[in-house]
């Protein structure tokens, strides 16, 4: 089953959205995250919380909060950091696995930037992917910032560069 975009519903977490969720990405981490860390993390200014819900059902969440990235070599402008918005999580349901889910949300997130950029400075999204999700985010145009393995990569978009 492919489900059009338009039926999905993006929203920001409330307590109440959280109190009786059922949502399991297969990421022991990820899940955890959204049950138990995500309000905590909201209350105290740390990210924000959205949730995809299709059929009042959440079958998606990410968190958002802002980022500096450096990055030199590509930029005609020098600063030793550049602004940025950061995907702190990001996670499908895996019963809505393969459909698309997360690269949608992903373009979505891309909308929030540039509205956000009519009022303040937004140059790149960047997230530290997981080994796992690193073809997902290339896939999705992101570049890996460093090669150094670590627990998570750090990777960008650059928003100026045309698709």
């Amino acid at each position: 089953m492919n489900i059009n975009p338009e039926n999905l519903i993006i929203k920001i977490a409330k307590a109440k959205d959280l109190k009786h969720l059922k949502f399991d990405c297969g990421d022991e981490d990820l899940n955890e995250f959204l049950l138990k860390d995500s309000l905590k993390n909201m209350k105290n200014n740390l990210n924000v919380i959205y949730l995809c819900e299709f059929k009042n059902e959440v079958i998606a969440f990410f968190a958002l909060s802002t980022d500096a990235i450096k990055i030199n070599e590509k930029i005609e402008i020098r600063y030793p950091v550049y602004p940025a918005i950061k995907i702190g999580r990001l996670a499908v349901d895996k019963k809505y696995g393969g459909k698309h889910i997360g690269s949608t949300l992903i373009d979505w997130i891309i909308g929030i930037c540039f509205v956000l950029r009519k009022s303040t400075g937004i140059r790149f999204l960047s997230v530290d992917a997981y080994p796992k999700s690193i073809g997902f985010y290339e896939k999705n145009l992101f570049e890996k910032l460093e090669t150094k393995p670590r627990k998570s990569v750090q990777m960008y978009r650059d928003l100026n560069e045309k698709i």
